[in-house]
């Protein structure tokens, strides 16, 4: 079997390697500067200082005021402030989700539904694309809360946001949206979004794992803080003496990122980068191999994404099998969202785009990250063609 000269880590939407300055960094820190910032001695006014610098580094990235930042533990803890602040605000009433939301979105909206909130699906199309037919049906009188992922972690697809947003605001409903998968592709001003609330998680662009945040804009922010009485972090919307290293790796590893995302008659659009041409190029090649179909919207897609349909002969092979395969060769890969990774059940997100519960079981992820500067997508096809066929006898056989 062919083989590469060094291992590669192709599972970006799953983790990303740190930035060796991040972690020198959260090193530094929690050693020397490990103070609490509420604190008011001179130890924690320290850290206090770095902070608030870190925040404002965030909030200059976005274009929002300082304030608009609020520090989590990560996405899936900033999707759940985001929706449970205004769900305890507020009577329940509709909130509507796409039906290919990350596992944290779908959480999120159950603790809604328990509080007595209709919780509905956006339908989407073949790719995963929300279907605007139905615009006026999900965003009707009674629908107060909007929350639709940006970049779907398992099949690439991109969501008209920026569209989602200014019909939501033309009939006064709250919309957040989970770019959790965006920020690694490049940063964007928080206004053209046009969404009220959007969450984010460090590990996903190179920074520290458990740690994130969430945007909120100054109408909501304002509200959500009128709220909390007796929270004193993080404007008394979250609870928790702050970890300044965490928050200060991931504003490093934020101001890092120099590729820009605009938005353009609805479509999200991206710069090029090594990693989107490199992406590409990986793609051209996997897509002669016979019996590999591509997911999600082959355009309107993450562009360091692939996603696909693992076939041979007509039979659907388990990609779980692939990825353990590879992964001895040195080519680390996911079947995936990584939350999802370990269930057995019946995958929501691909049954949503019409794939049958024989098919479900064969998507392979392949995401790919700016540590790579070169890539040999010629070699690394040959070898996950030779990988397929090896598990394609294999299942002959069982």
């Amino acid at each position: 079997m062919n083989r590469l000269s060094k291992d590669i880590y192709l599972d970006a939407c799953s983790t990303s390697p740190p930035l060796a300055e991040v972690t020198d960094e959260i090193s530094t820190i929690s050693s020397q500067i490990w103070g609490n910032p509420s604190s008011v001695h001179n130890v924690g006014i320290l850290s206090a200082r770095i902070l608030e610098k870190s925040r404002n580094v965030i909030a200059d990235k976005f274009n929002v005021e300082p304030t608009q930042i609020v520090f989590t533990s990560g996405a899936t803890e900033s999707i759940s402030l985001a929706l449970s602040y205004l769900a305890y605000s507020s009577s329940p009433g509709r909130v509507i989700i796409s039906s290919v939301e990350h596992p944290a979105g779908v959480l999120a909206v159950e603790l809604l539904r328990r509080l007595g909130w209709e919780v509905v699906l956006w339908p989407v199309d073949k790719y995963g694309v929300i279907d605007l037919n139905y615009i006026d049906q999900m965003l009707s009188s009674n629908t107060k809360i909007v929350s639709i992922i940006w970049g779907q972690s398992e099949i690439g697809t991109l969501q008209p946001i920026s569209t989602i947003a200014k019909e939501c605001k033309e009939r006064n409903i709250y919309f957040h949206t989970d770019a959790t998968q965006i920020l690694s592709q490049g940063i964007f001003d928080f206004l053209d979004v046009g969404a009220n609330a959007l969450s984010a998680s460090a590990h996903k662009f190179r920074g520290p794992k458990g740690i994130g945040f969430l945007v909120l804009d100054k109408y909501y922010l304002k509200k959500f803080i009128d709220q909390q009485k007796h929270i004193h972090q993080e404007n008394g919307l979250r609870a928790g003496t702050q970890s300044v290293a965490l928050i200060h790796g991931m504003s490093i590893a934020l101001d890092r990122i120099k590729t820009k995302i605009s938005i353009n008659k609805g479509n999200t659009c991206f710069e090029p980068s090594n990693t989107s041409i490199n992406t590409k190029l990986l793609l051209n090649n996997l897509l002669q191999i016979n019996g590999l179909s591509l997911l999600g919207h082959p355009t309107h897609r993450l562009p360091n994404h692939i996603s696909l349909l693992v076939t041979k002969n007509n039979r659907p092979l388990p990609s779980r099998k692939i990825v353990y395969e590879l992964s001895k060769i040195g080519i680390y890969t996911s079947s995936g969202t990584a939350c999802n990774s370990l269930s057995q059940e019946k995958n929501y997100v691909l049954a949503s785009i019409g794939l049958k519960p024989e098919m479900q079981k064969s998507n392979l992820r392949i995401s790919l990250g700016n540590w790579i500067d070169t890539i040999n997508t010629p070699l690394i096809a040959n070898i996950i063609e030779e990988t397929i066929n090896k598990i394609y006898y294999q299942t002959l056989n069982e």
